[in-house]
């Protein structure tokens, strides 16, 4: 008998090791009167996204805030929304995601895939790849544009936001 195995996610190195506390990092940037739009890569060489699928099922890979109902960019008392479209994303602040890169690194099938990206909104999570293929595939994500607009006049800090990537069998 041959188990079918699980559907895993993990944040890896270069060599497959799991990431203990991976970050991507804004630049910084300076107190301005108008909205900025800072922007940062997810999923690098050091920091990618590996995805076991041995099921044999379509998979959806998400990222959204731990909490989204309630998570803002927090320094202390001061916060910024990384989901409100109002007046562009400057009026509170939003976050967007684009690009990406699948590659396949085990499994004699390539998944059908798109890699959708979006801006967050609201609780609804952004799409980082929809597979929809049944074929068993290992691969990593990597390449991601991120895109924050900041409200003008923002406080200056260090802000932080923690956020959680998911894969879900569909």
């Amino acid at each position: 008998f041959i188990n079918p195995g699980t559907l895993t996610i993990d944040i890896v190195d270069g060599s497959g090791v799991s990431v203990v506390s991976p970050a991507v990092a804004f630049p910084t940037t300076t107190f301005s009167f108008s909205c900025q739009t800072q922007t940062a890569t997810f999923g690098t060489a050091s920091q990618k996204v590996k995805v076991s699928n041995p099921v044999l099922s379509g998979v959806k890979v998400d990222i959204n805030a731990q909490t989204p109902a309630s998570d803002n960019w927090t320094n202390g008392s001061e916060t910024y929304s990384y989901k409100d479209a109002a007046g562009s994303g400057c009026t509170n602040g939003q976050m967007s995601i684009s690009g990406g890169t699948f590659t396949q690194t085990a499994g004699a099938n390539a998944p059908t895939h798109t890699l959708p990206g979006g801006a967050f909104s609201s609780t609804s999570p952004v799409t980082l790849m929809n597979n929809t293929s049944t074929t068993a595939w290992e691969g990593e994500l990597t390449g991601y544009t991120l895109s924050q607009k900041i409200p003008a006049e923002q406080a200056d800090g260090s802000y932080s936001l923690t956020m959680v990537v998911s894969a879900i069998a569909q």
